[in-house]
């Protein structure tokens, strides 16, 4: 299939490049062309919008393919999942994304490295087949953890990294969560750490974790060497963590919630949290983590975007998939980053930190996932809510009329947020 979109300001993952055309072959695009065109018939005529990479959400928790689906109806064409469980049930996900075109592509951690009896085990429901999450005692399992995860196929490697004094279940050693990062470099597996509070963020940095998600609640982060970090501020959770009314800012803007299920919007309106609690933390305060994003921002670390998009058995998520990534991105405009900034947050960024060589970029032989959506992000990052089509492996799909209640269509284990 062959697909010409002419007109559209275009908007490579990186910088804008003016007016142009994008020819389309198959699921990759095959020519660039500068310039005003006139579209011919079984052209798209773009004139007026912006063109740009498909959008990547760095932090997500999957319960089923319902997630995914959502996540494409909001030009969400690759998800990052941060933590799912049992193995078969990635494996089922994976499985899904390589047949579709209908929901986005997926990357997953597997299961997340934490303390025996500890978090995240005791987050999971019970398994009927008996399966345990497994979980590591010290330094000396943390090559037994990682050689598993390579053999299931995780992407990347998640670490859970959380003080014991701060939470009431067993957590890793600093020294296991060294070794846990010394045994995945070694494997060539990017590590990720869950890190929301001071000790944690410092703790994962001495490890030599690669990209730290969250951002501290408590205060503000210590400003040496911050311009060397990868970090995924998942704004979106940090609000929820911080305020229950936080889901009231979909309904600021009708685009956010217009491809969202009837009931989906109805729970968001009467308050429902999908089981989320607020942080109790003494002095947990959103201030705190919009204080060290500007930080972070003005040291020049690298930022992706992500969400921590997660969900509940027959709720609503107080971070949903899909709506909240646009959400994200006005949080991370507001921390200080520029429009263009916070668009390869979600494109290219996102791609290139976790090896995403064949997307998150507009250019000839790379996948064509695409976004086409009215206005300009690149001077109103809130235009990208104003969806018209998204192309995932170059097969388009219509945003621009979205179904007034699309069914919920979750299915498999519940996830927790982390």
């Amino acid at each position: 299939m062959s697909t010409t979109i002419c007109g559209a300001r275009i908007f490579d993952g990186e910088r804008s490049l003016g007016v142009g055309t994008v020819v389309v072959e198959g699921d990759v695009i095959t020519a660039l062309e500068p310039g005003e065109r006139e579209p011919v018939d079984g052209d798209v005529d773009a004139r007026g919008a912006t063109l740009l990479p498909g959008l990547v959400d760095g932090h997500v928790h999957l319960r089923g393919a319902g997630n995914l689906g959502q996540d494409l109806r909001h030009g969400v064409t690759t998800v990052l999942d941060m933590f799912s469980a049992p193995p078969q049930f990635t494996a089922m996900l994976r499985g899904r994304a390589r047949r579709r075109d209908d929901e986005a592509d997926l990357r997953s951690s597997g299961l997340m490295a934490g303390a025996v009896d500890g978090w995240p085990a005791v987050m999971l429901p019970p398994d009927p087949s008996g399966w345990r999450m497994p979980g590591l005692s010290g330094p000396e399992d943390a090559e037994r953890f990682v050689a598993d995860r390579v053999r299931e196929g995780s992407d990347y490697l998640k670490v859970f990294v959380e003080n014991a004094a701060d939470v009431s279940r067993p957590t890793l050693s600093p020294e296991t969560v060294t070794a846990v990062c010394e045994a995945a470099r070694s494997r060539g597996l990017t590590t990720v750490a869950h890190a929301p509070t001071r000790w944690a963020f410092a703790t994962a940095r001495a490890a030599g974790v690669d990209v730290l998600t969250h951002l501290p609640l408590d205060g503000p982060l210590e400003d040496d060497g911050l311009g060397d970090l990868t970090v995924v501020p998942t704004m979106t959770l940090m609000a929820a963590l911080t305020d229950p009314a936080s889901p009231q800012a979909l309904f600021t803007d009708p685009r956010l919630i217009a491809r969202l299920s009837a009931d989906v919007v109805a729970a968001l309106r009467a308050g429902d949290r999908g089981g989320l609690p607020t942080s109790s933390a003494p002095g947990a305060a959103y201030e705190h983590a919009a204080a060290n994003l500007r930080r972070l921002v003005e040291a020049g670390a690298r930022i992706v975007a992500g969400t921590d998009a997660n969900d509940v058995p027959g709720r609503p998520a107080a971070v949903l998939h899909g709506a909240s990534l646009h959400l994200e991105l006005e949080l991370l405009a507001q921390g200080g980053m520029a429009p263009a900034d916070v668009l390869a947050a979600t494109t290219s960024r996102a791609a290139d930190v976790f090896g995403l060589a064949d997307r998150g970029r507009v250019a000839v032989g790379q996948r064509a996932d695409l976004l086409l959506v009215d206005g300009d992000p690149t001077a109103d990052v809130t235009a990208t809510r104003a969806l018209r089509t998204v192309w995932r492996a170059g097969v388009p799909h219509d945003l621009a009329h979205p179904v007034a209640a699309v069914g919920s269509d979750h299915v498999g284990p519940a996830r927790a947020t982390h």
